[in-house]
């Protein structure tokens, strides 16, 4: 059953011991590592987001009819960055557009850039699709692109998001992770790892990401009370032979003094793992990561990554397909009926914390979907 973000986000910390089951990836400086600490994280930064509100009565009104009710129906997913994490996004939109006698394709850019992301969604408009998901780079800066598309349409073109949100926006959902949530159940996993708490480094992109923001408060949230500190973040653009020297460089600045580092977007798992191997240092510290990329199985196999927060990619494709289906056949109102969808659009897909002790099980149920990442 699809519940509002608040009640999953309750949800998702009792589904920590289900890892078994396939449930479901600004500031524009790096944290200096040479810096003492972390600047202080608000207090406000700390505690869940409030639950976006629904679009406006005046943009719900342009969706509330069939937007077309019969002939062929394209659609345009795109993503915020090349990655294996989209490939089961792309499964999932494909085998949905299948069904709904749809055409759908993925656009990507080439480096997390929002003028790239900007230049995919007025290609997108340009081609005449029936609707768009996209994964905002930014969520402040996507958001007047996202209402001058929707504007642009005639008629209006429906815009949701997937993985990352851009809640002010006048798009008409989110389907992805609970990130704050998600962030809290990466730092509850931590605590078990560090009882005697330490501090980490996280790496990540672009730390002003919506979804990147909220994962890293989410897990401040949940380990910092317990003596777990975030001392710097670390971006890298989306480069990812940055990612890796980024933790060299705080491998050779911070040595021992560091118990672990956290890499919060698909490919810094991986990257951290090969930097502390390359180091001869695994076992000083622990290693933490989100998504499940095939270098991230192998890391889990061999025990040089602790843990993994898993998201379930397939859905966001398969949904997001779904619902803009839906909005074109039927309107906006009777597609949040059919998909029990709170009023906000607001779907979250849930999260599992995958092992070395349980990934082999937890690869079984992405074998039964046929993917290989998520």
């Amino acid at each position: 059953m699809i519940t509002s973000r608040s009640r999953i986000a309750v949800a998702a910390g009792v589904a920590l011991s289900c890892a078994g089951l396939l449930c479901s990836c600004a500031p524009k400086t790096a944290q200096n590592p040479s810096a003492p600490g972390a600047p202080p994280v608000p207090e406000a930064a700390l505690q869940p987001p409030p639950a976006p509100a629904a679009p406006s009565a005046d943009v719900q009104a342009k969706f509330a009819k069939p937007r077309k009710a019969t002939g062929p129906l394209k659609f345009q997913i795109v993503s915020n960055a090349k990655s294996p994490f989209w490939d089961p996004v792309k499964i999932g939109m494909d085998r949905q557009a299948a069904a709904e006698g749809a055409t759908a394709s993925m656009a990507a850019p080439d480096r997390l850039e929002v003028p790239l992301q900007r230049r995919l969604l007025e290609a997108a408009l340009a081609k005449g699709v029936d609707g768009i998901a996209v994964s905002a780079i930014d969520a402040q800066a996507l958001k007047p692109i996202i209402n001058e598309i929707m504007d642009k349409g005639a008629p209006p073109i429906p815009i949701i998001c997937v993985d990352s949100d851009s809640p002010e926006s006048n798009r008409l959902a989110y389907i992805g992770t609970n990130n704050f949530a998600a962030g809290q159940a990466a730092g509850n996993a931590a605590v078990k790892l560090l009882p005697k708490g330490g501090d980490v480094v996280a790496f990540v992109g672009t730390k002003g990401t919506e979804n990147a923001a909220e994962r890293i408060n989410g897990f401040r949230s949940a380990a910092e009370p317990k003596g777990i500190k975030v001392i710097a973040v670390m971006e890298d653009q989306g480069d990812k032979t940055k990612a890796r020297k980024n933790v060299e460089d705080v491998i050779n600045k911070y040595g021992d003094k560091l118990a672990g580092f956290l890499g919060v977007y698909s490919y810094n798992g991986p990257a951290i793992a090969a930097a502390v191997q390359s180091a001869k240092k695994r076992a000083n510290y622990k290693i933490m990561s989100f998504d499940l990329e095939p270098a991230t199985i192998d890391a889990l196999k061999t025990k040089d990554v602790d843990f993994t927060i898993v998201q379930n990619p397939y859905d966001f494709g398969r949904l997001a397909v779904q619902f803009l289906t839906l909005v074109n056949r039927k309107g906006l109102p009777a597609a949040r009926a059919e998909m029990k969808m709170p009023e906000n659009g607001v779907v979250d897909t849930g999260v599992n914390v995958v092992t070395p002790d349980n990934i082999a099980q937890f690869l079984q149920g992405m074998q039964k979907k046929g993917i290989t990442s998520s």
